[in-house]
């Protein structure tokens, strides 16, 4: 099979939106300020639910039920503050740091570290090794860095059991990763505070300790512990398919470093679209309910190149496969050396190399 270089010359993210802009209408580029009637209805039923589970005292078989509504609820509003950090559905920059307090409060991860982690250094050095911080790395970083290796234990296609737990809990490490490794090599400060991406983490994992201190340890673990895991293992189903699977890039070209991922029609309008990944990275400060009219542009100009899996699909081959990267174009497992080509353009297979 040949390599997505070989078969393919990479081009830069502007390249493709420049020519897929001229097919869309300006109505596609405006804020969605609608999105915000997702917030009291998800907030809602969280408060509901732990209030009920609080004062209810209900048996574990109806607690459960209760902790895996909201944790889908926090998983949606995590998308729409997503959305909304990204300036695509409100003008007011105090009114997205409040939906983003909502959205990735439950993760005690800061608003503020969130907008230069994902909008600044992801968005702008997608798969490019090492300095994307989405990326899990390579077979050289893996040789070198005993953390690496310990996580790669966790990743999913690593053949450990531990694997089984990513989807659960990665979200939540990889934000403390960040804050606490990422951010000091590349320099993700430029242009935020550490004191204020300090401050809010604290006062974020205060308030949960709070909330402990005060409902006490079994009715926390249904109002937060499981929440929290099924809100990690939602929005983790589509960040580890939408990069994990791809090629890494020097040029950050959105057709080759980013999936696609599809499902039924009501579950895309429910997670806001997130799975239009693609399209997202074509377009960040695009509200996701345009993206299935970004797609249909990007099939008809680049129909070859455009790479999307139905969900279900993507996580099969997400654990079917190493994480680490031997090179650009492939990925291999460091202890049997076993090599698979990354998903490529034109071919979904990712055949043994």
């Amino acid at each position: 099979m040949e390599t997505v270089g070989s078969r393919y010359e990479q081009q830069p993210v502007q390249h493709y939106a420049r020519e897929v802009r001229r097919h869309l209408p300006a109505t596609v580029f405006q804020r969605t300020p609608e999105r915000l009637w997702w917030l009291p209805l998800h907030l809602g039923l969280i408060v509901a639910l732990a209030t009920y589970v609080v004062r209810g005292a209900p048996p574990w078989y109806v607690a459960v039920p209760c902790a895996l509504l909201a944790g889908h609820s926090w998983g949606c509003l995590g998308f729409l503050a997503h959305e909304t950090l990204h300036h695509a559905v409100v003008k007011s920059a105090k009114a997205e740091r409040l939906i983003g307090y909502a959205g990735f409060g439950l993760y005690g991860l800061s608003p503020t570290l969130w907008s230069v982690w994902h909008n600044q250094a992801h968005h702008g050095h997608t798969g490019k090794p090492v300095v994307d911080p989405d990326g899990y790395g390579t077979l050289g970083f893996w040789q070198k860095s005993a953390v690496v290796r310990a996580l790669e234990k966790m990743a999913p296609g690593s053949g450990y059991a531990r694997s089984a737990a990513f989807l659960g809990v990665w979200f939540s490490i990889h934000s403390v990763l960040v804050l606490v490794f990422h951010s000091q090599r590349n320099d993700y400060y430029t242009h935020a505070s550490r004191r204020v991406v300090y401050a809010e983490s604290a006062a974020l994992w205060s308030f949960w300790a709070g909330i402990l201190a005060l409902v006490g340890p079994y009715a926390f673990l249904f109002i937060y512990v499981l929440p929290l895991l099924v809100a990690n293992a939602l929005v983790m189903s589509y960040i580890a398919t939408n990069h994990f699977l791809n090629p890494l890039t020097e040029v950050n070209d959105p057709l080759a470093n980013t999936l696609s991922v599809t499902g039924p029609r009501w579950v895309e309008r429910l997670h806001l679209q997130f799975g239009y990944h693609v399209e997202h990275h074509l377009f960040p400060m695009m509200s996701g309910r345009h993206a299935p009219a970004v797609r249909a542009v990007v099939v008809r100009l680049y129909g070859e190149r455009y790479l999307s899996l139905p969900h279900r699909r993507a996580l099969q081959l997400l654990y079917a496969r190493p994480k680490l990267h031997g090179t650009h174009d492939t990925l291999i497992d460091p202890r049997t050396r076993a090599t698979f080509n990354a998903l490529a353009p034109g071919d979904l297979s990712m055949a043994a190399v």
